[in-house]
């Protein structure tokens, strides 16, 4: 069994290998036509890893990696058509030139479309526009540049070909040593990408698959990490595109065609959606099998054959042929969320938080406050936030309350950066954050919790307090240690390596607490933390508001009457947007106005 898990975590690095292997072997041995065939087959592979990483991994459905694989061909081929005659090998020039043009397209694409804020919708749209611009374009776009003439419909003719020796004298390789050529090229990019997507930049942008919202209020700019993911994916692409161009040795606009761009979806889809090696799969699946209906056994149906076999798999196979590989996997493989069916209510530790707030609290040395002035916010004819005036600072906790609608939300919203004022200003301390970014917030101390817990639910528990960590820290071990200490604090150490996902709703909230904890903010914002808890984890949560109280600025959205009164700290009463009383929750309790606004009386109102 131990075995079997082994190999299973493995896989993703032990079967490319083979993979790479038995390719390797079959290069001496198979026929040469089969071997120009198939070398294809592994470049769309390759253009197909380009858009795993942006789909798959995060999350953004592009249909422009056909444009940055047609423009890493024809400046590759520019560039070897000029070059390469000067040094004999081809593959110096034409890889880093595809690869650094295609980058420079898809990152120039990804600025617009990551620094605008646009939606997954509009990313496709966007980038299916561009690959039809260039179609079009192409069609009549001519230039020469030097040796390279690019004759719009006719083509690039006169491309050379996959040269590896130097001097005048070095020949072009034959099929089959082509094809061990892009092999080996394409399992180097497979190799490197896979060991970025498993490390700190792939959890981050995994993480922003997952919730982006909640990514960027850990202190990640997500748009940063957007924007490399999408810039890399142009490399992936246009190294793919510039070794067709040497292996065709001849481009034309049908690069650009739709056909094109809407078959490398499919060969993800088919092999398997973010597993980046399915991408290999699905082509090898769809050329093989176009190749093996093509020499005529099906009387010439191969389209409508071939079309109903692609449908039966991606309906059929859950994630496609790898994904299925992997529920089989699974069942001879113990299940680690377990522990999650047999964990008990959660127990704050309080000696534990305490140390770990002396700690901050002695290397920060200051106490920072929090305050509005005059802050105002308006959608239309509704005015949430109207004109409110607000100082927070540690010693108690804070309490705002009101009735739905009242502007608490907003309120928070503001002091967060979801909203930005009309008017007024928010202050951390001395520093103006009226119109920073949320990601800037938290990096100068801010933590906020919303309403819902956001959790990485396809991460364990553990990875999602170390993501958080980090963002602070900057530190592998720093973050490992905090880590630590938060689960020690939550007492969910037993729960380490259970999937987000598959914990309770309250159990969801406290991990989501646990995450701001990792950050150490000097203010922390609640909004409603105690909805779908048991009393038991309310009786907890008093608790924990209470220590952090005492170090940090803690502001609580809350309509839990008993809740609030538990945390025994001041409270502000907001009724349309405004102030409208304060003090002690018992004296608000026996004001007759806060009453009327509660229970809908206009008397006193």
């Amino acid at each position: 069994m131990a075995v079997i898990e082994t190999l299973y975590k493995s896989s993703g690095l032990v079967f490319p290998l083979v993979g790479v292997v038995v390719a390797l072997l079959l290069s001496v041995f198979i026929d040469p036509y089969l071997a120009f065939v198939a070398t294809s087959w592994v470049i769309f592979g390759l253009l197909g890893l380009s858009l795993d990483i942006v789909w798959g991994r995060a999350g953004l459905l592009s249909l422009g990696q056909t444009a940055f694989y047609g423009l890493g061909g024809y400046f590759g081929s520019v560039v070897a058509l000029n070059f390469a005659p000067m040094t004999g090998n081809t593959l110096i020039w034409a890889l880093p030139a595809g690869a650094l043009f295609g980058a420079l397209a898809a990152a120039l694409l990804g600025y617009v479309i990551f620094y605008a804020r646009m939606g997954a919708l509009q990313t496709t749209i966007l980038t299916y526009t561009l690959t039809l611009l260039l179609w079009t374009v192409s069609q009549s776009f001519k230039l020469t540049v030097g040796k390279a003439v690019i004759g719009g419909d006719n083509g690039m003719t006169n491309i050379p070909g996959f040269v590896l020796g130097f001097g005048a004298k070095a020949a072009a390789l034959g099929p089959n040593t082509v094809f061990a050529t892009v092999v080996m090229v394409s399992a180097v990019v497979y190799f490197f990408s896979r060991w970025l997507m498993r490390g700190f930049f792939g959890r981050i942008v995994d993480c922003i698959r997952i919730d982006a919202g909640k990514t960027e209020l850990l202190g990640y700019d997500i748009r940063k990490y957007q924007l490399l993911s999408f810039a890399y994916s142009g490399v992936v692409a246009g190294i793919a595109g510039a070794m067709f161009g040497l292996w065709a040795n001849y481009l034309n606009p049908s690069i650009f065609s739709v056909q094109e761009a809407l078959l490398v979806p499919m060969y993800v889809l088919i092999g398997g959606l973010g597993t980046l090696s399915g991408a290999f799969i699905g082509a090898l699946a769809i050329g093989g099998l176009s190749f093996w209906l093509g020499g005529g056994v099906v009387g010439g149906q191969t389209t409508l054959i071939l079309g109903g076999v692609l449908i039966i798999l991606v309906l059929f196979l859950q994630n496609g042929i790898l994904g299925a590989f992997d529920l089989l996997w699974r069942k001879f493989i113990p299940d680690a969320n377990a522990a999650a069916k047999n964990n008990g209510a959660v127990k704050i530790d309080t000696a534990v938080l305490e140390q770990i707030l002396k700690q901050v609290a002695h290397k920060s040395g200051v106490k920072i406050s929090l305050s509005t002035d005059q802050v105002f916010k308006q959608f239309g004819g509704v005015i949430p936030v109207n004109k409110v005036t607000r100082f927070f600072e540690p010693g108690i906790p804070y309490s705002l309350i009101g009735p739905n609608g009242a502007g608490k939300s907003s309120f928070l919203k503001i002091c967060m950066g979801l909203y930005l004022p009309e008017s007024g200003k928010v202050k951390l301390g001395d520093l103006d954050i009226t119109k920073m970014p949320i990601f800037d917030r938290v990096r100068h101390g801010m933590g906020v919790k919303n309403q819902k817990p956001q959790v990485f639910g396809e991460l364990s528990v553990f990875d999602n307090l170390w993501t958080a960590a980090y963002s602070r820290t900057k530190s592998d071990k720093q973050a490992l240690l905090i880590s630590n200490q938060i689960l020690d604090m939550l007492g969910l150490q037993k729960q380490a390596a259970v999937q987000a996902g598959i914990l309770s709703h309250g159990q969801q909230q406290w991990l989501d607490i646990g995450m701001v904890l990792c950050l150490a903010p000097d203010v922390i914002l609640l909004d409603e933390p105690a909805a779908g808890m048991t009393k038991q984890e309310t009786r907890e949560l008093s608790l924990l508001i209470r220590t952090l109280a005492k170090y940090t600025t803690v502001i609580v959205v809350e309509h839990d009457m008993e809740f609030v009164t538990t945390l025994a700290g001041h409270v502000t009463v907001l009724h349309q947007g405004e102030v409208f009383a304060e003090g002690n929750i018992e004296d608000l309790r026996q004001d007759d106005r806060v009453l009327d606004i509660y229970l809908g009386r206009r008397a006193h109102v």
